[in-house]
């Protein structure tokens, strides 16, 4: 007998007929080969007007730049000691500006409850705040490293000299080792996936073996008991992790059937870097137009020494380089720029991606040459769609100023409970607003649609074919790093011996110190170099999950080892049963009895 379940669909017949309809005249009628229509042309235009201002505001900067006073004319008031600047009015003001200041920070018994929602602030300068070169009032005593000199000081030109072979050769590897690790998970998928999980399981159980060693009871039990849970988590989802290692092993084959995905991304990257650089180049230029003036922070001066100090006592520059008042809008005008560029290189990695491995999958079966399938996709994503990339761009850019922004005012109110839960739940709408954007450029690149179409469309797709629940496979993209992480650590302790042998024999100080610095910087390029191709490779996940929604929907079934891994997946996340249709013309799952 067939008994109704609990879940119930909203919709009526209407919402389950077909919206996604095949694209007439396109091969299986899905991907849009073209001509096609230019989208979004207004973004295209806008992101072309913010860049070329940012250049001409660089250039005007670079033209307009002063000289700024020397670290010791700053540090004992030799730049602003001329009458124009009223130096001893000015730091007389000073002194009074902070002591009125504190006196208005005092508390009285009412205050507490602000205090307690973080409304306390403190006004008056840290005492480790400082100026143009002022130094800390607390300094760390270097430590030495095993086999280094105690007496023999750190070279800087020396170690530059003897470790730039190294730190070369690490970054060359490191793309070996990314490819390697795609390779692995194409051949050995479930040995990777599972040797990642007893990696992570291990090290916990490790750190809590040293904890306990350590005589540090509390955080002995803490770990142990997050071992516990983990180890427990990863037992009840042991057939979801044997079939993410199925979806990582079936999705780097299309990665390996269009090598040149690797080579697009590797040129859009680069691309990115070559805006950076100049961008932090004007944006120092900007930082160069000014004025000296004397330090807001300064109260008094040491009569003999000439040393300022603020109002607890610390010592700080006596001037200060005060800025124009076009630069703090140019800087953000630059910083906006900065990270619009690098999300469009990285909008446009996912657009080709997407449309590369849409070509693919739906080819004809038999077809081994996919050469066009990169060249056609960056085309569209530089051309027709390119308005669509910078709408998409500028979502994001919006969302990392935001989070940026909600993170900076989470630090400064960290005792402001509201505080944390607003920007707590701001990360989940950011998540939210970042997945949607993600599928909606893999869609753009399929159809050729706009962003705000793409969007619709791609969350009508999934949702009529039950694969919302997509959002919750976290799995690739832990283990994948993961990976990459217990790689790059190896990587970097081999380089760590094997640099610590050529220095021990050639250096005659510091062979310790120089070998385990190029140790952790090579673990570290190894790392980002190795994070990249797992981006890469969650970005092909992604593209081939989407086309096989679509294949769902159109009734098809193209790569059937794909469907047969894919449906496997999504079916671990639907309701068991039928889809029945009650008297009012709702839909119901139901279950069998």
């Amino acid at each position: 007998h067939l008994r109704r379940a609990c879940c119930w669909l909203d919709a009526g017949p209407v919402a389950m007929s077909a919206k996604y309809t095949p694209i007439a005249g396109y091969p299986d009628g899905v991907y849009n080969f073209g001509p096609r229509q230019r989208r979004d042309v207004a973004w295209f235009w806008s992101f072309l007007a913010v860049i070329l201002a940012t250049a001409a505001g660089g250039l005007i900067a670079y033209a307009g730049r002063d000289e700024s006073p020397s670290a010791a004319d700053a540090r004992l008031g030799v730049a602003c000691s001329a009458p124009n600047f009223h130096f001893s009015d000015v730091l007389a003001a000073n002194a009074a500006r902070f002591e009125a200041a504190n006196a208005r920070r005092t508390t009285p018994p009412a205050a507490n409850a602000n205090a307690a929602l973080g409304q306390d602030r403190v006004v008056v300068p840290a005492a480790g705040s400082r100026t143009l070169g002022a130094p800390s009032a607390a300094t760390s005593a270097p430590s030495t490293a095993p086999g280094a000199d105690a007496d023999a000081p750190f070279d800087a030109s020396a170690f530059v000299e003897a470790a730039y072979p190294w730190l070369i050769a690490a970054f060359v590897a490191s793309f070996f080792l990314g490819a390697l690790l795609l390779w692995t998970f194409q051949r050995c998928a479930n040995s990777m996936v599972w040797g990642v999980v007893y990696a992570k399981v291990g090290v916990m159980f490790a750190l809590t073996l040293s904890f306990a060693a350590a005589g540090a009871t509390v955080p002995a039990i803490i770990f142990a008991l997050l071992t516990a849970l983990t180890a427990f988590v990863f037992y009840l989802w042991r057939d979801e992790l044997n079939l993410v290692a199925s979806l990582l092993a079936v999705a780097t084959r299309g990665l390996r059937d269009n090598p040149h995905i690797v080579t697009a991304v590797v040129g859009l990257q680069l691309a990115a870097f070559a805006w950076l650089v100049p961008c932090v180049g004007f944006m120092m230029f900007a930082n160069m137009n000014g004025r000296v003036a004397v330090s807001p922070d300064a109260v008094a001066q040491d009569a003999n020494t000439k040393v300022c100090s603020d109002s607890l006592g610390a010592a700080v520059d006596c001037c200060a380089w005060v800025t124009e008042a076009w630069v703090p809008p140019y800087l953000f005008l630059a910083t906006v720029s900065g990270i619009w560029f690098i999300s469009a290189a990285l909008e446009t990695r996912l657009f080709v991606i997407g449309g590369t491995i849409c070509q693919w999958y739906f080819a004809p079966v038999g077809t081994t040459d996919f050469s066009s399938g990169v060249p056609r996709a960056l085309g569209h994503a530089l051309g027709p769609s390119f308005g669509s990339v910078c709408f998409g761009s500028f979502v994001l850019t919006m969302v990392e100023l935001a989070r940026s922004a909600a993170e900076r005012l989470r630090r400064e109110d960290r005792d402001n409970i509201l505080v944390c839960i607003i920007v707590t739940c701001l990360e989940c709408v950011y998540a939210i607003i970042e997945y949607i954007s993600k599928f909606a450029m893999l869609q753009a690149s399929v159809t050729g649609e706009a962003f705000c179409d793409a969007a619709a469309s791609v969350t009508d797709l999934l949702s009529r074919n039950f694969l919302t629940a997509y959002g919750t496979y976290a799995f690739p993209g832990m283990i994948l790093q993961g990976a990459s992480l217990v790689i790059a650590v190896g990587f970097g302790c081999a380089t760590w011996l094997l640099s610590y042998g050529v220095f021990a024999a050639t250096l005659s100080a510091n062979a310790g110190l120089y070998a385990g610095l190029v140790g952790i910087l090579s673990g570290i390029i190894s790392l980002v170099v190795m994070s990249f191709f797992a981006m890469i490779a969650l970005n092909v996940v992604d593209a081939v999950f989407l086309c096989y929604a679509m294949d769902k929907d159109r009734n098809s079934v193209h790569r059937g080892e794909l469907h047969a891994v894919l449906h496997e997946v999504n079916e671990k996340n639907q309701p068991q049963g039928g889809l029945v249709r009650n008297p009012g013309g709702q839909y119901a799952y139901g279950s069998y009895a």
